[in-house]
């Protein structure tokens, strides 16, 4: 059974089955990056199932055990996946039967009855660091005097002054900046739907506004407000026979980690060790440097929970190990 096949047929489909339905449904309210992911969590478990199956079939929902669940998670151990993608993939499946439950489609949830304290998993376990002296030689390494540096270049101060998430600034459109007063303020839309206003540093505005005069653009409220300065699609689109698309084409959050990684390198840093993320962390060590206040650190960060910041914020820096001389002393060494 292919619970996502509604995103390739009809409403008479979805209708047939609630169980689809629902997989409809609770897919559909999910911001597009967490679509895809959990996405991909539902059509592993199931192709699993199938796999289980001597005839091939996969398990219907209803008919699913925490025996399943339990041999999934340990066929994904096997396989070499990381706790903490076990243990995403385990909430992937939880969730989408949380939905069954909240929709009185189905009773109980598989996932619940399999242990996961096996699973060493830190929220932030794999943030990586990024000092300013690193950013600031990725910046030297950016030409300024280019459409696509100055494009860059407000692009990494937007992650770093601003601390959002990557798909946050490359998703921004015209329409998403606007004055405020004398303060330009973006709009930003969070996790679960929410949307806010936000002030953008002066810094990061003047550096979009030059870009747009390098670039002889205009914004309109539906135009990207990073585009991308090569049409990587061109080929493919000439080689099938497909129309040009019709307006600016969105630079993507691919594109954008694949710049940065580029001027790590040149700039002498391990581009392994560079991400994306790595800039909004950065931004959260230095707001929480100059504020010394973790609920405003939390706000700066738009965290649910002031717990989460706390997490984030000691995994960045590390526990400091106060009584190493002392103890050290006391070997002689």
């Amino acid at each position: 059974m292919d619970l996502l096949s509604y995103q390739d047929g009809g409403l008479a489909r979805l209708a047939a089955d609630p169980y689809q339905a629902a997989a409809a449904t609770w897919l559909q309210g999910k911001p597009p990056n967490t679509r895809r992911s959990y996405s991909t969590a539902l059509r592993g478990f199931f192709a699993f199932t199938a796999c289980q199956d001597p005839q091939g079939r996969s398990k219907h929902p209803h008919d699913v055990t925490a025996l399943d669940v339990a041999a999934w998670k340990e066929h994904l151990r096997r396989r070499g996946r990381s706790d903490a993608t076990i243990a995403q993939r385990l909430s992937a499946l939880s969730s989408y039967y949380q939905h069954l439950q909240r929709v009185q489609v189905h009773d109980g949830n598989p996932v619940d009855g399999v242990g996961r304290d096996d699973l060493a998993v830190s929220p932030y376990e794999r943030a990586r660091k990024l000092t300013a002296a690193d950013f600031r030689r990725i910046l030297a390494e950016i030409p300024t005097n280019t459409v696509t540096g100055a494009r860059d270049r407000a692009l990494l101060l937007f992650y770093v002054l601003c601390a959002r998430r990557r798909s946050e600034v490359v998703h921004l459109r015209g329409a998403d900046l606007r004055w405020d007063g004398d303060r330009m303020t973006y709009r930003v839309r969070l996790k679960g739907g929410q949307v806010k206003w936000k002030e953008l540093p002066p810094p990061v505005w003047t550096a979009i506004k030059r870009y747009l005069n390098l670039a002889g653009r205009t914004l309109g409220d539906e135009s990207p407000v990073f585009i991308a300065t090569v049409d990587a699609g061109q080929h493919l689109r000439e080689y099938h026979g497909t129309p040009q698309p019709e307006g600016e084409t969105p630079l993507t959050g691919v594109a954008v980690a694949q710049s940065l990684k580029r001027y790590a390198r040149a700039a002498g840093l391990d581009p392994d060790k560079v991400s994306v993320h790595s800039l909004r962390h950065l931004g959260a060590e230095l707001f929480q440097a100059a504020s010394s206040d973790v609920r405003q650190t939390q706000l700066f960060l738009d965290h649910a929970q002031l717990s989460t910041t706390q997490i984030y914020l000691d995994q960045l820096s590390g526990e400091e190990h106060k009584h190493w001389q002392a103890m050290a002393n006391k070997l002689g060494v």
